[in-house]
């Protein structure tokens, strides 16, 4: 549990810039149109990024730091052009340039390894209770939703319909670590 903790302190070092997703440029229609690749997200910050990824369509997440992002593997030997999106203003839409992450709720599962960076699902919050949610467990990758999310995620997962197993929700803040 250290680990994943140590880097979410890590993540509350630097503010958040953006946040982008992979896809690829299709050029087979009248216009050129973005198609996004739903399997990773990153969070860009002004040296480095945060890649939260699903990882052989399964329902964890993995958070990471890492230097740069990555051409999908799916996109490893095709045509089509690489290009990441932004959809910062989805989530930090305000009138700042940068937040800082305030708060992290995450919730862990039977199958989840937080000292590997495997959660279930996360939800960030940032400066001015700006959310993000991120949940793996979507059909086409992780699923990128705002304020109350997790909260409807985290009720269904209590269900006796839920097929989630047993879920364990933790709270970190960088005053907990002080």
């Amino acid at each position: 549990m250290e680990e994943i903790e140590a880097l979410f302190a890590s993540l509350a070092e630097a503010p958040v810039w953006d946040i982008q997703v992979p896809g690829f440029i299709d050029r087979d229609g009248t216009y050129p149109r973005f198609v996004p690749m739903a399997d990773t997200a990153y969070l860009v910050r002004e040296s480095d990024f945060v890649r939260m990824e699903v990882l052989d369509s399964d329902d964890q997440l993995n958070v990471q730091l890492v230097e740069a992002p990555r051409a999908p593997k799916a996109l490893e030997g095709e045509d089509e052009e690489f290009a990441m999106s932004s959809y910062g203003e989805l989530f930090l839409g305000d009138d700042y340039s940068s937040f800082r992450i305030t708060k992290i709720r995450y919730a862990l599962s039977n199958r989840s390894d937080p000292s590997a960076g495997r959660i279930r699902c996360t939800e960030l919050e940032f400066e001015n209770s700006l959310r993000l949610f991120a949940d793996p467990g979507y059909f086409f990758g992780i699923r990128l939703q705002g304020a109350g999310a997790y909260e409807r995620w985290l009720n269904f997962s209590r269900t006796a319909e839920s097929p989630l197993g047993p879920i364990q929700e933790f709270i970190w803040s960088p005053r907990s670590t002080e």
